[in-house]
């Protein structure tokens, strides 16, 4: 029997509930579709019921019509149900149960927002994982499902963070789940799935593993291969996929090689290094770091260099490009191996046919390996290449000389040199000076805030003055240590030219800051006033840093100026900041404003 009039009832008396039961007088749309009730009534008695209903709710007043359509309404819904079917076609089948042992006691409001951010796209998602991964509440059985899918994610951070986070935080429990999703021909999601469920299952996983990288997709293959690697026994598998024709494949074979690092793996290695794959088997010869494989790689090398000081144009080249990869497969193995790589890198470096434009990327490389040594002769030789005027050896000597020799030595020895700063030999060696600034710099505060300073005593201080000179504001402010005038001078002549958001503006007033400069709060002070209001966008480190150096006395013009800053939230925070200041003790108000800052800092940690 159809009920598709029944259903078409239902919707009229839905709109007469909401249009109103006074309208249901003489209802076109119920009359219609009397005469098919009266038909059905005919069938059986309750069906003509209705019937009479409908006719009861036509005819009924507007006093009378909200009564008889609630009547109607309610007989309709009871024979509805009874029409319903309950029962499935089919057989039958046991359902298998995933033994998960995980809580839902949090509020599925709490959590919402969590499982939203991992099946939804749009802007600000990862805060939100981040956040509720942070504060431990995604750990619940709901979201299992959508942590093991988010794998997949169009967002390359969202699937990384799923991987390397969310699905290892739950343990055995993420299983059942990555299990029901794995398919050896999908793509990198099922490879992320696939080392995951290696991660917890281990050597259990082994059969599965050597399946997906002999029939797998290349994306599963590549992550099999990569399983591999921990099982010797699968040596033969993987010297045959490292000859495979796609290169990634190829690629996460000689990984797996140098994991395994037995003689037919490494001689595997070699080969390809020689050979056409020789760039891809760079980063796993490193890895393995076998001191036989990088004896025959330098071995090869020195032929590499007779091919090319005797060899024709397209010879030199070839041999070239060999010299290169023997160079880089070096890279790391400097030190442990220096009794064997510096005679080839002496050699290669003391050959003046070979030192030529063309071989600039390996002399650069091979210079690498003379710091890497950290022995006398390696380092005297880097400063004498770096002394020769040629660029690609500058930037090594000068680290090499200021490992060996002292702060007046090295003075004199590079400040000549330093005659400009548009020669390539010149900004070689003012990037060696930042680097090494930046490495041996004792200020861990000043690396969080702003630039690094360099440590007392361990340069000449004469390099102030020679950065003033050229006109380098950066490194007058990594090397000012004190408040001398030729300093003072330097800054706030700068500063009074500059406006706010201008380049190093903020390093260079944090330095009057550190060095004790008593005008440093007004000039800061003075930068703001001249409209730095518009300028400023966000509250970073370094500016916090320096608000926090003001002494008291400048709140008031401190929170006057933070008052025209264009944004809200930063008009907030600065506010905030300005009353942390007016709340600390009298105490922390010395010395400039400094100790505001400590006392700011252990409020803060």
């Amino acid at each position: 029997m159809s009920i598709d009039i029944l259903f078409e009832l239902q919707q009229e008396t839905r709109r007469l509930f909401i249009a109103g039961s006074a309208l249901a007088a003489n209802d076109l749309r119920i009359n219609k579709l009397l005469p098919g009730l009266k038909k059905l009534g005919e069938t059986a008695p309750v069906f003509g019921r209705l019937a009479t209903a409908a006719e009861e709710l036509l005819a009924a007043s507007r006093e009378d019509s909200a009564a008889k359509l609630l009547e109607l309404s309610t007989l309709l819904v009871a024979v509805l149900y009874t029409q319903g079917k309950t029962d499935m076609a089919g057989e039958p089948q046991p359902v298998q149960g995933a033994g998960v042992d995980l809580a839902t006691d949090a509020p599925f409001r709490k959590l919402h927002p969590f499982i939203e951010a991992l099946t939804t796209k749009g802007q600000g998602r990862l805060e939100q994982i981040r956040t509720s991964f942070e504060d431990g509440s995604f750990l619940d059985l709901r979201a299992l499902p959508a942590v093991c899918a988010a794998l997949e994610d169009s967002y390359s951070e969202i699937a990384d963070f799923a991987q390397d986070k969310l699905v290892p935080a739950f343990g055995a429990s993420a299983v059942p789940v990555l299990q029901s999703q794995l398919d050896l021909q999908g793509g990198k999601a099922d490879g992320r799935r696939l080392l995951l469920l290696h991660r917890q299952l281990g050597t259990s996983m082994l059969e599965l593993a050597v399946e997906g990288a002999s029939s797998g997709s290349p994306e599963v293959k590549v992550a099999a291969i990569s399983i591999l690697g921990a099982y010797p026994e699968q040596e033969p598998l993987l010297l045959a996929l490292s000859r495979e024709k796609r290169k990634d494949v190829r690629a996460a074979a000689f990984a797996s090689l140098a994991s395994i690092g037995t003689t037919p793996a490494l001689d595997r290695l070699y080969e390809a290094a020689v050979a056409k794959d020789d760039a891809m088997a760079v980063e796993p010869i490193r890895q393995s770091g076998s001191p036989q494989l990088l004896e025959r790689l330098i071995r090869h090398g020195e032929q590499a260099l007779s091919d090319y000081l005797n060899g024709e144009a397209k010879q030199k080249a070839e041999a070239s490009e060999q010299l290169l990869i023997v160079l880089q497969a070096l890279e790391g193995a400097g030190k442990q191996m220096a009794a064997v790589v510096y005679p080839f890198v002496h050699k290669l470096l003391s050959t003046p046919a070979y030192v030529v434009p063309e071989t600039e990327n390996a002399q650069e490389a091979a210079a690498g390996l003379l710091l890497e040594m950290e022995t006398p002769e390696a380092d005297r030789l880097a400063i004498e290449l770096g002394n020769g005027g040629l660029a690609p050896f500058v930037r090594y000597g000068f680290k090499a000389a200021f490992r060996r020799l002292s702060p007046t030595e090295l003075y004199e020895l590079y400040a000549g040199q330093l005659t400009g700063t548009k020669s390539k030999a010149a900004k070689e060696l003012l990037a060696a000076v930042r680097e090494v600034v930046y490495r041996d710099g004792n200020d861990e505060d000043e690396r969080k805030y702003g630039e690094p300073i360099v440590r007392e005593g361990a340069w000449d201080p004469r390099w102030v003055s020679l950065w003033i000179r050229l006109d380098q504001p950066g490194l007058v402010c990594m090397f000012a240590l004190r408040a001398d005038k030729e300093i003072v001078s330097y800054l706030t002549g700068k500063l009074r030219e500059a406006k706010w958001g201008g380049n190093q503006v903020a390093d260079m007033l944090a330095t009057l800051f550190r060095i004790r400069y008593k005008e440093a709060p007004e000039r800061f002070m003075e930068l703001l006033e001249r409209g730095a209001a518009r300028n400023m966008y966000y509250m970073h480190g370094q500016l916090r840093r320096i608000v926090a150096s003001m002494p008291k006395s400048y709140v008031p013009r401190l929170r006057a100026f933070g008052e025209q800053l264009t944004y809200e939230s930063l008009r907030s925070e600065w506010m905030t900041l300005i009353e942390d200041i007016e709340q600390a003790p009298e105490a922390a108000d010395e010395d400039n404003g400094r100790g505001l800052w400590g006392w700011l800092k252990s409020k803060m940690s």
